[in-house]
């Protein structure tokens, strides 16, 4: 994110989506030297701070908070670091003067070594938002694939099941405390790639949102009632769709939904049906197809149609009136239907 509100991601954080990007840009704004603003009391009290106790137990959840190994976040970046460096981390000593703390340690993290840096907002010292990235560079998509499916397993079992982002290079879980985004990229000049995940918690988060002086780039937070943010409502239709309209083939396009973690139907000799559920999220997926080539797919979903204009345009689709858009020979129509789902429609 912009300007004076964190601490500098030391290494480049891998691509994501419209609505998970600003925890890539988090790390990328604010230079390691900048001169630190003075801390302001906030009211919040550290020792009353909880880590991922179950929802449903708690009447408010104003003090329960996303957490990073057990710690969690919210909570002042030196407490927070004491913890973490008892985990067995150790802080990386930075190079050349500094005139604010830079927040980034090295540990080990799902049984590889890894770099984890985190944001502070310069005028609370709480700790928003932690990223990891593997020290390993993967020299081949397959070996970057095989250890992203297992750190999702790992996130999976502590945080819940998620959603496949970004076409497929992303896996994003998005809790009522919080979000984690795992992703890899391939690297600028080189063929090797880089895996990483980051997370934040839904009222730090929205507390440095409101700190930041420039928020042009920056993803509204969610809004938070008793502690809580609000559902997720969204999840990547548009690089989907694109991807299914690239897999023309009947085969192709099973293959795509099932690695979306879509289920499958019964294919019919018109259609080609598929689902998906996620908590209250819920998504179907209908496949006309002329013998084994796919024709027009549709996407009905109980998503965001603003979110989904927006990922269209970050796709690259233009429109006129925001319901018909168009890239190349590709065009999409955002409608909803009479149950005020969001239906997208891609041929």
């Amino acid at each position: 994110m912009k300007k004076i509100v964190f601490a500098v991601l030391a290494v480049a954080l891998v691509c994501q989506p419209a609505d998970a990007q600003f925890l890539k840009k988090l790390f990328k704004k604010k230079a390691k030297t900048e001169k630190k603003a003075s801390s302001k009391a906030d009211g919040i009290d550290d020792d009353a701070q909880t880590a991922m106790v179950d929802i449903a137990t708690l009447v408010d959840n104003t003090n329960n908070r996303n957490a990073f190994m057990g710690i969690p976040l919210g909570i002042k970046g030196e407490r927070f670091e004491k913890q973490l460096l008892e985990k067995g981390f150790t802080e990386r000593k930075p190079e050349g003067k500094q005139t604010a703390k830079s927040y980034i340690y090295d540990g080990e993290i799902f049984g590889t070594r890894a770099t984890v840096t985190l944001a502070v907002s310069d005028q609370t010292d709480r700790v928003y938002a932690v990223d990891v990235t593997d020290e390993t560079i993967y020299n081949s998509e397959k070996d970057v694939k095989a250890r992203f499916v297992q750190v999702k397993k790992e996130l999976q079992q502590v945080y819940g099941n998620g959603y496949v982002d970004n076409q497929g290079e992303a896996y994003t879980i998005q809790t009522r405390l919080g979000t984690v985004n795992l992703h890899y990229e391939r690297g600028s000049l080189t063929s090797s790639y880089s895996l990483g995940f980051t997370l934040d918690d839904a009222k730090a988060y929205q507390m440095a949102y409101l700190e930041m002086e420039d928020k042009e780039y920056e993803t509204v937070p969610r809004k938070i009632e008793v502690g809580l943010a609000a559902a997720c409502n969204h999840t990547d239709l548009v690089g989907l769709g694109v991807r299914l309209l690239q897999n023309r083939t009947v085969k192709g396009a099973q293959a795509m939904l099932g690695s979306y973690d879509y289920a499958l139907g019964k294919a019919t000799a018109k259609v080609v049906p598929a689902s998906f559920k996620m908590d209250n999220y819920q998504a179907t997926a209908s496949l006309a197809r002329k013998k084994q080539a796919i024709t027009v797919v549709t996407l009905t979903a109980t998503d965001d149609a603003e979110a989904v204009c927006k990922d269209l345009k970050t796709y690259g689709f233009v429109s006129d009136d925001q319901k018909i858009w168009r890239q190349g020979k590709m065009t999409a129509v955002v409608s909803t239907d009479k149950e005020g789902r969001v239906v997208l429609t891609l041929r």
